[in-house]
C-alpha cells in the first residue's frame, strides 16, 4: 500500500511541475511573439560585479548591464539589469521590443530574430 501512495504522490508532483515549466515556456513563447521592433543596446557597459546569494549561501560573479535604446516615437529607454551570470563578453546584443510600449523590451544576443 505504501508503495502505491509514493508512486501517487510522485505522479502528482510530476504532473504538477510539468504543468509550471508548460506555464513558463508558454508565457516566454508569447512575450518573445510580442517584441517585434529592434534597437540597437546604445551605450552598453559590462560592469563585473560580485554578490551574495542568500538562497544559495555563497558568493556569486557576474556583471551589471547598462544601455539604452530608441523605442516607439523616438522614445529613448534606458535599463540597468543588474546580477546577471549569462553575460558573455565575446557576444553582442541587441534590443527586441513591443512597437506599441517600448517599456516592454528584453536584451537578446545579435543573432536573435525579434518576434520569434
Amino acid at each position: 500500500m505504501a508503495d502505491r501512495t509514493l508512486v501517487g504522490v510522485l505522479g502528482l508532483v510530476g504532473v504538477i511541475t510539468a504543468g509550471i515549466v508548460g506555464f513558463v515556456l508558454w508565457d516566454e513563447d508569447r512575450d518573445s511573439k510580442r517584441r517585434t521592433a529592434e534597437a540597437e543596446a546604445v551605450g552598453f557597459a559590462a560592469t563585473p560585479v560580485r554578490w551574495y546569494d542568500s538562497v544559495e549561501e555563497e558568493h556569486r560573479e557576474g556583471h551589471t548591464l547598462t544601455y539604452a535604446y530608441v523605442g516607439p516615437g523616438n522614445q529613448v529607454f534606458s535599463r540597468k539589469i543588474e546580477e546577471v551570470e549569462w553575460y558573455d563578453s565575446g557576444k553582442r546584443y541587441k534590443v527586441c521590443y513591443d512597437p506599441r510600449d517600448g517599456n516592454d523590451a528584453k536584451l537578446y544576443p545579435a543573432d536573435h530574430r525579434c518576434g520569434q
